[in-house]
């Protein structure tokens, strides 16, 4: 199975919705697998209007959607609340949770039973626990992330995807924040199943995440490493190739 590439679109539109279509397309041409938006209430989420000039509707997660079918790239949303869940569901194959949501029950509860991302930023082991017990699951994945924008490389702590697959059993992923794409790049050669990248089309803008992420030609540059990562890493079998043939005969020919 390929690395699921994830396009993470966000909040990089600044709640204009041609920017977000602008994204749609940018992460297509790039190769990614999905392109991701977030589906939020600010009043709801921080009990003020701190955030709503980034708000997407959900109407217009349904155009967004029908725009991403068009032009050939899976639309992913990630719902902060209960009722954004909800408006979700009929519209995603596969729901992503974000770090800060991973001890927010009724709203996993709302999800179980699709594949779920979770993005384990900011949490405990026991955090992650409870988590799967709330989902209650068999189709998760399991992403080590550092919640900090941009995430320094010392802070990145790559090796706790081994952690996360050996303490759940689950597959493992890495949601990225770093400012390039080696660590991306680097996730890909220790097996993550999934990879996230936040994408903008002006990473000098002044929105929260722009610093965070990358433009459209790197990380198209980004996609076609991990595609060469893939094929380099070969099934983990040691024998003989056909390449290695007529060498392995020259020198056991000269014994």
């Amino acid at each position: 199975m390929s690395i699921f590439v994830i396009a993470e679109a966000g909040v990089n539109h600044d709640g204009n919705f041609e920017n977000a279509l602008k994204l749609v397309s940018a992460a297509r041409d790039s190769g990614a697998d999905a392109v991701k938006f977030q589906l939020f209430s600010s009043e709801r989420l921080w009990g003020d209007a701190r955030i709503k000039h980034l708000e997407l509707s959900a109407v217009q997660m349904v155009d967004i959607r029908a725009y991403c079918k068009s032009v050939g790239i899976e639309f992913m949303c990630t719902p902060f609340g209960v009722e954004e869940a909800h408006a979700l569901l009929p519209l995603v194959k596969r729901m992503k949770i974000a770090s800060g949501c991973i001890a927010r029950r009724e709203l996993l509860e709302a999800v179980r039973g699709m594949p779920v991302i979770l993005s384990t930023g900011m949490a405990t082991p026991a955090d992650i626990e409870e988590a799967l017990w709330n989902l209650y699951g068999a189709d998760i994945t399991l992403l080590q992330c550092t919640s900090s924008y941009p995430c320094r490389l010392e802070d990145v702590n790559l090796k706790a995807m081994d952690f996360l697959a050996d303490m759940y059993g689950h597959p493992v992923g890495f949601s990225d924040h770093t400012s390039g794409i080696a660590v991306a790049i680097a996730a890909a050669a220790r097996g993550a199943a999934v990879i996230e990248k936040h994408l903008t089309l002006d990473a000098h803008a002044a929105g929260p995440d722009h610093k965070a992420s990358i433009m459209p030609a790197e990380f198209k540059q980004m996609v076609g490493a991990i595609r060469d990562v893939e094929r380099a890493l070969g099934n983990g079998h040691k024998r003989v190739l056909p390449c290695e043939e007529e060498l392995r005969k020259a020198w056991r020919a000269n014994t």
